[in-house]
């Protein structure tokens, strides 16, 4: 007799539920040939509901079955034979189901060795994989996590506007740098103002992992071990896997140099903690060449709406009507080389 999960479910809730007036039933039944459930009623002095739902208890413990095929007679069990009936069929299935487990563990270990084998050479079917699909891509994150070993590099927007390759990342990176990977990941300036990247941030340097901002993040992109990156691959959700040494470590080699240049995230700083001056001059700058605001916001990883809150700011500052004007007074009166000089 095989159980399914529900029926196992289900008799383990009743188990659980054993009271008084079960165990009272039962030692009423042993002292019987046989029952009925209105005769328990009557005997014990409670509601016939009440007995039917004791007894039905116990004929799911086993401790109770019918005397003859065709009546509704019942007799009490010993727990034993109640043991036998219901317990070594579960006992079987378990066994049988670990015969299993081994078994597709054995049958596994082979292909294994085979793509170790295959990764130890350094070959890959396809050194470039483009896909949208979030569980291909959730899989090839999780694989190049787990097997990472010594570094992971990651550049990126804040968490609240962080793409969905990106938000899966996020545990993934942690654990490789909680198992010893060392692990920078480059923000850019208005991360330090989002409560969801400072929480992030808190989980990372406790375990190990570096932190810096810049005052601005073009591209997005992950390394793991400078052999396998996650880049875009366009506009949409699209990214293209990149099994090829030495474009990681080409990101690598961007990721460093913007390293360099950028600004330390300590744990016990609060707010831009002196970047906003960087960040400022970077408007700046981009305001005197004319970009459109959603180009600015995407370049240093602002909302529309902060970014408005900042322009606004600025061109009150510099007595300007338009963004425009704001940046070529800033620029022809100096303002953005000082503003750049006195963060240096």
């Amino acid at each position: 007799m095989e159980l399914s999960p529900e029926a196992l479910r289900q008799d383990v809730q009743r188990a659980a539920e054993v009271d008084e007036f079960m165990i009272a039933c039962y030692e009423h039944a042993l002292g019987l040939p046989d029952f009925t459930p209105s005769g328990i009623a009557e005997a014990l002095g409670v509601a016939q509901q009440r007995a039917d739902r004791a007894v039905a208890a116990l004929r799911d413990l086993r401790l109770v079955r019918s005397a003859e095929r065709g009546t509704d007679r019942l007799i009490a069990v010993s727990p034993e034979a109640a043991q036998m009936e219901l317990l070594i069929p579960l006992e079987r299935e378990i066994l049988d189901r670990r015969r299993r487990l081994a078994g597709f563990r054995g049958t596994f270990s082979s292909f294994v060795a085979a793509f170790e084998k295959q990764k130890q050479a350094g070959t890959r079917a396809k050194s470039v994989v483009i896909t949208d699909d979030p569980e291909e891509i959730e899989l090839r994150l999780l694989e190049a996590a787990q097997g990472c070993t010594t570094e992971v590099l990651v550049m990126q927007p804040c968490v609240a506007q962080e793409t969905p390759e990106l938000r899966l990342a996020r545990p993934l990176v942690l654990e490789a740098v909680r198992r010893g990977a060392q692990g920078r990941v480059l923000y850019p300036h208005t991360a330090r103002g989002d409560s969801d990247t400072r929480a992030h941030i808190g989980e990372l340097l406790p375990a190990g992992g570096q932190v810096r901002t810049t005052n601005e993040v073009r591209d997005r992109f992950l390394v793991f071990d400078r052999r396998t990156a996650f880049i875009p691959a366009g506009d949409g959700d699209e990214i293209a896997v990149v099994y090829e040494g030495a474009v990681a470590a080409f990101l690598a080699g961007q990721h460093a140099r913007a390293w360099e240049s950028a600004f330390t995230v300590d744990s016990g700083a609060a707010g831009y903690a002196g970047t906003l001056e960087d960040l400022k001059a970077t408007l700046l700058d981009l305001l005197a060449s004319g970009a459109k605001d959603e180009v600015i916001a995407r370049r240093v990883g602002m909302s529309d709406r902060t970014l408005r809150r900042h322009v606004a700011s600025i061109m009150e500052d510099l007595s300007a009507t338009s963004r425009f004007q704001a940046g070529v007074l800033a620029a022809r009166t100096g303002l953005v080389d000082a503003v750049l000089r006195s963060v240096a």
